[in-house]
């Protein structure tokens, strides 16, 4: 009996037709790719005008609509004819420079040193996986839906690379393109959003998902808001894939120029480089200005084989940044904290307003008693955030989870607690907070500043408090790139709520304040408290202050709610009102995380979203390859699906052991990335004859970490922890251990990372079911798609042997 004879790794498959791609007369990808930038210039240009038109039709009356409608529609159409004529003057233009500058990239590649491939395919690989994160968070920063669903960019970036990867051998894209397209990018979504009036942009500063709420963003509720929120993530979309397909290409070129597993690994090393560089970047908050010129001398300086590329690239990148440098909110400090953009402005009364991705979110308030005695009205202000001390007089200790700016720090100095732990995630609000507050808390001698998670500290302190203090932390972005869990899910648990009841000391008082913006939302935070707290429900104060509701109960669950203090603050007891039984909610756990969601049901609006991506793939990838994928393919992309999916609930669940800030997030990255490097490194030096053996331990640790969250998942306990990593890990030390031995099966590595790619944008998109089944679902998912790719392999392997004579 025989098996498949594995390649020779001492040389690059097809190594004597690196080349060979670029001239078929069936070979036109520069072609395909001016046709489709042809598509997108008049989609481009056409989204402002359904923009501006779908925001009157949600707005004003039927007269206005009308008159309004004829002259835009006269102008969009005569805009969409202009555009397409641009469109194709600029292909006869340039499509022959294009292919000549194609051309060009691709003997300058076959032509290079050996001993300068190794770097060239680290610094590619590194380049993008960095802008695939910059324009991820960029995009987040300019749009507010990007924000909330970063997985959509993720999915754009995953499809541009996966199919460069795939027409690696195909006739070469030059990669300045791509500094053309994302310049081009840049300075559109930048005018598009400074340049038109915001009251004419109201119809995409919504979400399509009414399943999930929003701080400062308000769900879809009309057609022509769906139609412009979808048309804009359409032309994004696009937009974002026509920028990585030629940054994929280039890298699945240069992969293809050593043995499959010395490419890989290098590979490998170029990725971690991109996940340390993005490291800095963020500890030392830079503006997109620094991250894009970094992406950019990258790629320029993988240009080099001529003067024409490095021009254009030069022109590019001058465009790009130019756009970035704009001050496009003068007046207004703008901070990129490692989480979101924050911009510090002036607010009501000369005090400062802060902003997070472009909605409101914190003010600084001046509540002390000469300001209260000047400006009466602030006395309201003043009960809210001192309201919590009244509930405990007398606290002595008291932690702030979610101190923000100082405003609940400076009550609690009112009140005369004796020390004040304020934590708060993000170090520039607390910055900000430091430099502006009025009342100066932070500079206290009472109050010891923490940079951290709640849940983590509250989890890891060692402290009891007379107080427990939640000041309306709530989040405007999301803990990473590949899931929809927010930044503060993990707060908002029954999990979560158990340990920091845990932290009180004897008839210590856990406080929780939140912006409740429906009945749902404040039901669901009623019965997760009263679930923590062992059947005992909570006491709730609405408080009057811009939605905000006080949910309260005491360490042994027997707080009375003072009538003396309704009466004096004017606020209003709601316990009886949350407590009807009719608002239906269903409680946020460590397993279903999503406490934005107010009901457990299926998010049937992300399905249109995910239609979206799915058919722009389709019509991508139709253009681009057009054929069925190679069966022998497909091993790698159920590889790709099954890794996503363990990826994400490994972020999730070792975010939670050690803390889900962006240094644990980023930390967690790059060991997943050393995971796989580990695994090629051993697949290159003990070669492992039957991968079937490495894909059935794959199954076995995937089944082992569902065992694991089952019953009881993550222990507070370092030695808990690290059993966490260990069991969490495995699974992605093995599927990069198949990845690697299949590797060395296969003609061309640059077309198995290519479906890899192509297979974790599909993972990404089933991670959504995550939002209805929970987190634990996605291990049955990675199961059932490890077990198609194993079946895939081994009746390959049937079919090599039946065919090989004996």
């Amino acid at each position: 009996m025989t098996s498949v004879e594995p390649l020779d790794v001492t040389r690059p498959a097809n190594a004597d037709s690196a080349t060979s791609g670029d001239s078929g007369a069936d070979d036109r990808v520069n072609a395909r790719f001016m046709r489709f930038v042809r598509l997108l210039i008049p989609a481009a240009l056409l989204l402002p005008f359904v923009i501006v038109d779908c925001t009157r039709l949600t707005g004003g009356g039927l007269g206005t609509q009308l008159i309004f409608w004829v002259p835009l529609v006269t102008l969009s159409t005569i805009g969409v004819f202009a555009a397409v004529r641009l469109a194709a003057g600029l292909e006869r233009v340039y499509g022959r420079a294009l292919e000549n500058l194609g051309r060009a990239q691709a003997r300058f590649i076959a032509e290079m040193p050996r001993n300068r491939i190794p770097l060239a395919i680290a610094v590619s690989a590194g380049a993008s996986l960095f802008l695939e994160l910059a324009v991820i968070r960029w995009h987040g920063s300019v749009w507010e839906v990007f924000a909330f669903y970063k997985n959509f960019s993720l999915l754009a970036c995953f499809l541009g690379l996966g199919l460069g990867y795939a027409l690696a051998r195909k006739q070469q894209i030059p990669a300045v393109a791509a500094l053309v397209l994302l310049a081009l990018q840049v300075a559109y979504l930048v005018a598009l959003r400074h340049a038109v009036p915001i009251e004419w942009l109201e119809s995409v500063r919504v979400t399509p998902f009414p399943e999930q709420l929003n701080m400062g963003v308000v769900p879809a509720a009309s057609i022509p808001q769906y139609v412009a929120t979808y048309a804009l993530l359409t032309v994004v979309l696009l937009f974002t894939a026509l920028v990585f397909l030629p940054i994929g290409q280039l890298c699945g070129r240069l992969l293809d120029q050593m043995p499959q597993l010395r490419a890989y690994g290098w590979n490998l090393v170029g990725s971690l480089g991109g996940v340390a560089l993005i490291f800095v970047i963020s500890y030392l908050w830079t503006p997109p200005l620094i991250w894009f010129l970094l992406a950019a001398a990258a790629l320029i300086g993988l240009q080099a084989y001529g003067r024409r590329p490095l021009l254009i690239g030069c022109a590019s990148a001058a465009l790009l940044l130019g756009a970035l440098a704009w001050p496009v909110v003068p007046g207004w400090e703008r901070v990129y904290s490692p989480y979101q953009l924050l911009e510090r402005g002036p607010g009501m009364g000369g005090l400062s307003l802060i902003q997070a991705a472009g909605t409101y979110y914190q003010r600084l308030h001046d509540l002390s008693p000469q300001a209260q005695a000047g400006f009466p009205g602030r006395r309201v202000v003043a009960g809210y955030y001192e309201l919590p001390y009244r509930l405990r007089p007398g606290a002595e200790r008291a932690v702030i989870v979610g101190a923000g700016t100082g405003n609940d720090v400076a009550a609690a100095l009112r009140s005369g607690v004796g020390h004040v732990d304020a934590v708060e995630i993000d170090p520039a609000i607390l910055r900000f907070g430091t430099l502006y507050h009025p009342e100066r808390p932070y500079s206290d001698s009472r109050v010891t500043a923490i940079v951290n998670d709640a849940r983590t500290f509250l989890r890891s302190t060692e402290n009891s408090y007379d107080l427990i203090v939640y000041g309306l932390l709530d989040s405007h972005t999301l803990l990473s790139h590949t899931s929809s869990v927010r930044l503060d899910s993990y707060v908002y648990t029954v999990e979560a709520l158990r340990e920091a009841r845990a932290r009180l000391a004897p008839g210590g008082v856990l406080s929780l304040t939140f912006a409740v913006i429906s009945p749902e939302l404040g039901r669901k935070i009623y019965l997760m408290m009263r679930e923590a707290f062992q059947g005992k429900a909570p006491v709730v104060i609405d408080a009057q202050y811009e939605t905000a509701v006080i949910f309260a109960q005491s360490r042994e669950g027997d707080l009375k709610l003072d009538p003396a203090i309704l009466a004096s603050t004017g606020f209003e007891e709601r316990s009886a009102f949350f407590a009807n039984p009719e608002i239906r909610a269903d409680i946020a756990t460590d397993d279903w995380p999503f406490f934005y969601m107010p009901q457990r049901v299926y998010p049937r609006s992300y399905l249109w979203a995910v239609g979206l991506v799915l058919v722009l793939s389709l019509l991508l990838y139709r253009g681009f390859i057009g054929a069925a994928p190679n069966r022998d393919g497909l091993p790698f992309f159920f590889l790709g699906a099954g890794f996503m999916l363990v990826e994400t609930k490994g972020i999730t669940e070792l975010g939670l052991a050690f803390g889900n800030t962006w240094q644990v997030i980023v930390i967690v990255i790059g060991s997943i990335l050393m995971m796989a490097w580990l695994a090629n490194w051993l697949a290159a030096h003990r070669p492992i004859a039957r991968p079937w053996l490495p894909w059935l331990l794959l199954l076995v640790s995937v089944g082992v970490g569902l065992v694991f969250v089952r019953t009881g998942g993550v222990e507070s306990s370092a030695a808990g922890r690290w059993t966490a990593v260990l069991l969490l890990t495995c699974p992605l030390f093995f599927s990069g251990l198949v990845f690697s031995t299949l590797l060395v099966r296969t003609a061309e590595a640059s077309s198995a990372l290519g479906m890899n790619l192509l297979g974790a944008m599909a993972g990404g998109v089933l991670e959504y079911n995550s939002m209805y089944f929970g987190f634990q679902s996605l291990y049955w998912l990675a199961i059932v798609l490890y077990g198609a790719g194993l079946a895939l392999l081994l009746a390959s392997d049937f079919q090599a042997r039946v065919r090989t004579p004996v």
